[in-house]
């Protein structure tokens, strides 16, 4: 599979259930993501089969996330800022370098796996640092690119979240369950 691929599927199946979470800056929003890609795994599993652990602390773990790889974003900014001021966008690829080991965290608690962080980090080298860095970016992008339209703007947003829920299904969700 290519990230062309997996962005294309991903477009295919958000398309054919379009949800999206409702509230997208409320104090909840990992709470409320980690709902919404809790039933894009399971989306064709029985109803029965399995049930969203509400007692996890999804915030907990995405402000982990997102403040580690923005303190990494903030401090390589200001350090490339010091040897000069053009390095500075550079501050960009450390921020993805920091949060592509956290690019199954989510998945991983949903499923309940033990060590989630843990096994995202070794799930991320499994994949192939550089390939799991390269496919991230170009997710992103894709996802900040749909905040530029007017209509649906995080449309796109959803469609980049879905493709890291179709990856971990793809290539990481059997071999940390087995």
């Amino acid at each position: 599979m290519t990230v062309g691929r997996l962005l294309s599927e991903s477009e295919r199946q958000f398309n054919k259930r379009p949800a999206q979470v409702q509230q997208v800056f409320p104090s909840t929003i990992f709470d409320a993501g980690a709902r919404w890609m809790f039933e894009k795994l399971h989306v064709d599993e029985p109803e029965s089969a399995a049930v969203f652990r509400a007692s996890t602390n999804f915030s907990y773990y995405g402000y982990l996330k997102y403040g580690l790889s923005l303190l990494a974003f903030l401090t390589s900014c200001f350090a490339l800022g010091k040897i000069h001021l053009l390095l500075t966008p550079m501050a960009v690829l450390v921020f993805y370098v920091f949060e592509v080991h956290f690019l199954f965290l989510f998945p991983l608690l949903i499923d309940g796996v033990e060590n989630p962080i843990q096994a995202s980090i070794k799930q991320t080298y499994r994949i192939g640092f550089g390939k799991a860095l390269l496919w991230v970016f170009i997710i992103a992008i894709y996802m900040l690119s749909g905040l530029l339209d007017r209509r649906n703007p995080w449309r796109k947003w959803h469609i980049g979240c879905l493709s890291i829920v179709l990856w971990y299904r793809y290539e990481v969700r059997n071999r940390v369950q087995s």
